[in-house]
């Protein structure tokens, strides 16, 4: 799904893949390895860390298309796009970081310029972030809202391409790049169900963001599907964190969970610190499975299964999706679109 070549900045440099002197994509060598285009793109940047007869797979496949690096070589491919602004709703979410590395590659391979916005969480900060990027007149825009409220009237009056990206503005009539979250969700919870768990539970942050929203109506379907007796169990967090361990602590005492779906991985990380607090064995008294793979999860003494979304692809796909909104450019005609991608469960309870 990758724009022409998915090329992969290292510093001020571009990696690049190179075949009959013709530019190979991550997709083709992630099809010739027989691995994700994540995986591929994990393999090449050092994101994280990647089974070491995966990565040896993966790096003969590369030398095999002839690979190679070459300092700031990019395409001459010329789009109806000069810059780009991208606003992610909180650059701090492990999400984000690999999102905005492969969209401005996958820019810069098409010479486009980026500019860059954090919002914090904050939907006045994000309405700040937008007028700014107005403003300074950038030819479209990635955005991941904060959180499910309607369409910015700005954006309705701007004659600029703008995709969404894993999260959606409530009522728009443009593009929107992700996953399915509701169904990630049902799979999740029979995941869970089928590890044997009985009483599983759900925590996210508030249901104002869109995507804890499909997570939490994704779960409740699941528990309908596969555990018809048990009654949802779910904790919403604010993301400014300060009483989080005590919410988790008293969530995890009055319910006591044998399972629990975390919405993020950012939540994860902060029931761990509760579940050792607590004493509580992982995943003997409790399984756990999280969204979005992580490097400090590889670290653990335990076992947590992951959701994990193909982020590169939906990077890829965002600047993919941006070009064509330009190049076909039909004001008054938008009508709003949804690209949406599998997501793969990492089960690493399968030996436990």
């Amino acid at each position: 799904m990758c724009a022409k070549s998915c090329l992969l900045a290292r510093g001020l440099g571009v990696i690049s893949v190179t075949m009959n002197k013709k530019s190979v994509t991550m997709k083709d060598i992630a099809l010739k390895a027989g691995v994700s285009v994540t995986t591929v793109s994990h393999v090449i940047s050092k994101t994280r860390n990647v089974a070491q007869e995966t990565r040896e797979l993966v790096l003969r496949t590369l030398e095999e298309f002839d690979y190679q690096q070459s300092e700031g070589r990019q395409s001459q491919k010329k789009t109806a796009l000069d810059r780009i602004g991208v606003i992610t709703a909180d650059i701090q979410e492990d999400y984000y970081i690999l999102l905005v590395k492969t969209i401005e590659t996958i820019a810069s391979e098409n010479n486009i310029s980026v500019l860059f916005c954090d919002s914090e969480d904050d939907e006045e900060k994000e309405a700040r972030n937008i007028g700014m990027m107005l403003d300074r007149e950038v030819d479209g825009l990635i955005i991941a809202p904060v959180g499910f409220s309607p369409y910015p009237r700005r954006l309705k009056a701007a004659d600029i391409p703008v995709v969404l990206v894993d999260r959606q503005y409530d009522k728009h009539n443009t593009s929107f790049v992700g996953i399915n979250n509701a169904d990630s969700a049902v799979k999740g919870t029979e995941y869970l169900v089928g590890k044997g768990c009985s009483r599983i539970g759900f925590i996210g942050y508030a249901e104002s963001v869109y995507t804890i929203q499909q997570r939490v109506a994704g779960y409740k379907l699941g528990l309908l599907q596969y555990l018809p007796e048990q009654t949802p169990c779910v904790l919403h967090l604010r993301y400014s964190k300060e009483d989080s361990f005590h919410l988790i602590k008293s969530f995890l005492t009055e319910h006591r969970p044998d399972g629990l779906l975390c919405g993020t991985s950012d939540i994860c990380y902060q029931l761990l610190s509760v579940v050792e607090d607590m004493g509580l064995r992982v995943p003997e008294d409790i399984k756990i499975l999280t969204y979005d793979d992580n490097k400090w999860l590889d670290y653990l003494k335990y076992p947590v299964s992951v959701i994990t979304q193909p982020t590169v692809e939906i990077g890829c796909q965002a600047v993919e999706r941006i070009i064509q909104l330009a190049e076909n450019r039909r004001i008054g005609k938008r009508t709003k679109t949804e690209i949406l991608f599998d997501v793969q469960i990492i089960d690493r309870l399968k030996n436990s």
